[in-house]
Parts: C-alpha cells; sequence; structure tokens
C-alpha cells in the first residue's frame, strides 16, 4: 500500500497559497528615504494623519549623527512650524551610540543658548521630568519629539513612549532646539525641515 502523500501535498500547497494571499493583500506603509534611512509618509497623532514635511542628515563638525525627518500638517507655513498649535512629530534616527546624559546635557545648553532666564525658570520643573527619561541610544535607535495640542510633548524611544509633560510653552522650547528662528542647531537642518529650502 502507498504511503498518503497528496492530502499532506494538497495541504501545504493550500496554506502556500493562503499565506501569498494574505501578503499580497496586506497594505504596505508608504516610506521616504532619507540619506538611506527610510521614514514612513505620514504618521498618526491621536486620530490625526500628520504627513512628512522633509528631512535631512545632521553632522556635527565632519561625524554624521542623524538623520531628522519632522511631521507638520501640509497647511501650516513654514514661518509657523514652530508656533503653532498642531501636531507635530521630530523623529531622529540615530547613527552613532549616545550617551543619555550628553542628551541632557546638550539639551540644557542649547536651551539656556535661546531661551530667556524666565522662561527657563518656568520650564525647569517640567525640564527635569523630561530629562530624566531619557536613554542610552544606539546606532540605528529612534527617539521622536512629539506634540499633542491639549495633552502635551512626549518622547518616544523606537516606538515607545516615555514621557510626557504638558504645556504648549515646553513644546515651543524644546522644539526650538532645531526649529528656533534664530539660534537653531543647524540654520541648514531647521531650514530644511520646515520647508524654506
Amino acid at each position: 500500500m502507498k504511503p498518503r502523500t497528496q492530502p499532506v501535498r494538497f495541504a501545504t500547497s493550500l496554506a502556500a497559497t493562503l499565506m501569498l494571499a494574505l501578503f499580497i493583500a496586506a497594505p504596505a506603509t508608504a516610506a521616504t528615504e532619507i540619506d538611506g534611512v527610510r521614514f514612513a509618509d505620514s504618521v498618526t497623532i491621536d486620530d490625526t494623519t500628520v504627513p512628512l514635511r522633509a528631512g535631512r542628515l545632521y553632522r556635527y563638525t565632519i561625524f554624521r549623527v542623524y538623520i531628522g525627518a519632522l511631521y507638520v500638517p501640509q497647511n501650516v507655513a513654514p514661518e509657523a512650524v514652530l508656533t503653532a498649535d498642531v501636531p507635530k512629530r521630530l523623529e531622529l534616527e540615530y547613527l552613532r551610540a549616545i550617551s543619555a546624559d550628553d542628551f541632557r546635557k546638550s539639551g540644557n545648553r542649547l536651551l539656556e543658548d535661546q531661551q530667556e532666564a524666565e522662561t527657563l525658570a518656568a520650564l525647569a520643573d517640567r525640564l527635569d521630568t523630561f530629562n530624566a527619561a531619557y536613554r542610552d541610544m544606539e546606532a540605528g535607535d529612534r527617539y521622536a519629539l512629539e506634540y499633542r495640542p491639549g495633552r502635551g510633548t512626549r518622547l518616544l524611544q523606537n516606538g515607545t513612549p516615555l514621557v510626557e509633560v504638558p504645556g504648549r510653552d515646553f513644546a515651543e522650547a524644546y522644539f526650538g532646539i532645531w526649529l528656533h528662528p534664530e539660534q537653531p542647531l543647524s540654520r541648514r537642518f531647521r531650514d530644511t525641515l520646515i520647508g524654506q529650502r
């Protein structure tokens, strides 16, 4: 008597066909490549779909540090990106390892250069809370800074929320590290992200 192999072959073939159909039917996530790093063409912040505005490589002297991508509604003019009370997200993929302490120190130093003493005093407690959430990062890790109107600014590491602090004033100050109109971290980086270049 011959072994019964046909039903097994049929079952295997059917399973393969179903898997292929599911793969074909699954919607692909649209993405844009920026300096070899892929970013989604849009993100969802609460119930709002927010499109990618632009992205760019950030260098410190000769070192490639990260690729940044900014998500902001299309109807927001470049000069209003920082101050508009709309959902926005700055996503950064790091190209080298950076310690949590370096994030805290560099962020504080830039804020001190950009903001008045009174503003920093008003932000101090929330800034301490935000800074405490930073983690060491390896090459390929991502941070996202995300503003949710009426709720606050949160920090996500590789998609996982770490902290959220309230206040539109905090969002404007912290996004200002990269988007400040007069003293951003890099004018070229800012101008590309907000759509002025």
